[in-house]
């Protein structure tokens, strides 16, 4: 009689275990988020704007959050990190501290990640102090899809984009380079490509190359410590106005912002067409337009990278306008304000040299 073969034990690989964890605590989230819904005595006008930050270990995610959290943009985030103390926050900024929630002078908080994506979004959302935002910094080891599903399932949450930030210095230039790194590019909507001042001219476009065929969806930003104007990401949050206001104030990283008008109703489908056909180096669209189709139904753009959506407005709003955000030597080609004024759309002039 043959002797049976047995299998050798394989270990355990580390990344797979951190995915089927995240799996385990995504549904015990879910059921603990849906028992704190069903408990709150009112909703929200609007779902809660999510920003999901991902990236590989030291790529940068810790800088941009404490940028992100201590600029004066106006907005009050809710921070959900791994670890608080890692952001570095200078003292004088943190209000209050208790158990995992840290204040800072500025209305923004700091919860622990600790307790589920799931609970910690719906108690977030919960509050009866609102935030504007939800800023959620995924761990150097983890899959960004997860936590998306989490934003996409949570009720009165909604995700608004992925930011995943790339270290130009350390990112493989072969074929074959992290898979875990490739699924954190692979869903983003905008990528940071960061420490630009480390690497060649050369080297900077082969690695554009290389992320624009892996995540097609995305618009790519080049970056030295993450140095981004706050509105590019958190646009989401504040009204197309308020963005061009806060847009005069901030420091000039690159980046331009144009205010069009539209005094009439456009053309929705030549206005899709305009959006999809949209050059490299535009990072943020949002606005109020009416279309000729139904002009009395005006309708919000929000866009992303390439990913736009259009839906009806909340509430009345007299002016429509539209805010577009890019990189200052895309915004300078009158190739891309041609796009839009060919629709009928005028443009307004900004101060501080961010829009001519």
């Amino acid at each position: 009689m043959g002797t049976r073969a047995t299998a050798t034990p394989r270990s355990a690989d580390p990344i797979e275990l951190r995915r089927a964890l995240d799996s385990a605590d995504f549904f015990a989230g879910l059921v603990e988020a849906a028992g704190l819904n069903r408990d709150r005595t009112a909703a929200r006008a609007k779902a809660l704007p999510v920003v999901i930050v991902t990236g590989f270990l030291g790529a940068g995610k810790t800088t941009l959050m404490r940028h992100l959290l201590t600029a004066n943009h106006g907005l009050k985030i809710a921070a959900m990190v791994n670890d608080f103390a890692a952001l570095n926050i200078d003292a004088a900024l943190i209000a209050d501290v208790s158990d995992d929630t840290t204040a800072l002078a500025n209305g923004c908080i700091c919860c622990s990640i600790s307790g589920g994506v799931a609970r910690g979004l719906a108690e977030i959302a919960a509050r009866d102090e609102a935030v504007d935002v939800v800023l959620v910094e995924a761990s150097g080891v983890s899959d960004p899809a997860g936590i998306a599903q989490v934003a996409c399932t949570v009720e009165d949450v909604s995700l608004d984009c992925i930011v995943t930030v790339v270290d130009a210095a350390e990112m493989p230039q072969n074929s074959n380079g992290n898979a875990l790194l490739e699924r954190q590019i692979a869903p983003a909507n905008l990528i940071l490509l960061n420490k630009t001042d480390l690497v060649a001219p050369a080297d900077l476009d082969a690695l554009n190359a290389r992320l624009s065929k892996s995540a097609p969806n995305a618009q790519i930003l080049r970056t030295v410590n993450c140095a981004v104007p706050p509105v590019i990401i958190f646009e989401c949050a504040s009204e197309p106005t308020s963005a061009v206001e806060d847009s005069a104030t901030m420091p000039d990283h690159g980046f331009k912002t144009t205010v069009l008008t539209a005094l009439n109703p456009i053309d929705r489908l030549l206005f899709k067409s305009t959006l999809d056909q949209l050059p490299d180096g535009i990072a943020r669209v949002k606005g109020f337009l009416s279309f000729t189709d139904a002009p009395e139904v005006p309708m919000l753009v929000q866009g992303v990278g390439r990913r736009w959506s259009l839906r009806a407005a909340p509430g009345q709003h007299l002016e429509t306008s539209l805010v577009v955000i890019g990189r200052s030597d895309v915004m300078s080609s009158p190739n891309v304000l041609e796009r839009f004024t060919s629709l009928g759309l005028d443009l307004r002039t900004l101060s501080n040299g961010h829009s001519n």
